[in-house]
């Protein structure tokens, strides 16, 4: 079976996406590869015929076995290889997803096992998304969505939204990003506002921003040995 990288990025998009939902629908996968409908039932069909999804036409997509093992080798890939851009080469995390993506399908195993190896088995990417071992596995990190907290709670923002390069510009220029430590000052119940704590700055911040941040395990950081 001949996997294009045009199928690849559709397994890593359904993957990412059953996060939060045990099925996708085209609309989600549609909107989050900048594709049109059409083109993702087409694609979900195909990837039907080699048994890597299961998809029906009114409950939409999920990955098989066979392919969330394939998705979760590709997201590793991703994942890694966006490590490597932040953490040996000095790019911004707001710049290292796109960047990636091109990378991803020329890279030969034996590289992304190196960029492993430097950067010390990194339990997420630098967006703080969990990468999965060679086995698919992905770490024991416990994550909780920002909009959980109460007025007065304190957290460690642990993972960001990654798929938004406008938002995610804007929550690396605020200092939203894994490892910042915020607290919770007050809810607006109203507007659905919530004023946050940063480092002695105060950020009010909608539902847009609210809905991309996570918070919780943050792993010690490595240094990568080159």
């Amino acid at each position: 079976m001949q996997i294009s990288p045009a199928m690849e990025d559709y397994l890593m998009a359904i993957y990412r996406s059953q996060t939060v939902a045990e099925r996708v629908s085209t609309s989600q996968i549609a909107r989050r590869l900048g594709v049109s409908a059409a083109s993702t039932t087409a694609m979900f069909k195909r990837l039907a015929e080699e048994a890597l999804v299961e998809y029906h036409e009114y409950t939409g997509a999920s990955l098989t076995a066979k392919g969330e093992g394939l998705a979760a080798s590709l997201v590793r890939r991703h994942r890694l290889a966006e490590r490597f851009l932040t953490d040996v080469l000095g790019i911004g995390l707001d710049q290292v997803d796109p960047m990636a993506d091109r990378m991803e399908h020329a890279l030969p195993p034996e590289v992304i096992d190196r960029f492993d190896s430097i950067l010390q088995e990194p339990h997420t990417c630098p967006h703080g998304q969990p990468i999965p071992d060679k086995d698919g596995v992905l770490p024991d990190l416990h994550y909780s969505p920002l909009a959980s907290l109460a007025a007065g709670e304190e957290a460690t923002i642990a993972r960001l939204e990654e798929g938004d390069p406008e938002l995610l510009r804007y929550l690396v220029e605020q200092g939203l990003v894994p490892g910042a430590r915020i607290r919770v000052v007050e809810k607006h119940p109203v507007d659905d506002l919530i004023t946050l704590d940063l480092g002695g700055t105060s950020l009010v911040v909608g539902q847009r921003v609210v809905a991309a941040l996570d918070v919780g395990d943050v792993p010690a950081p490595r240094t990568p040995r080159l």
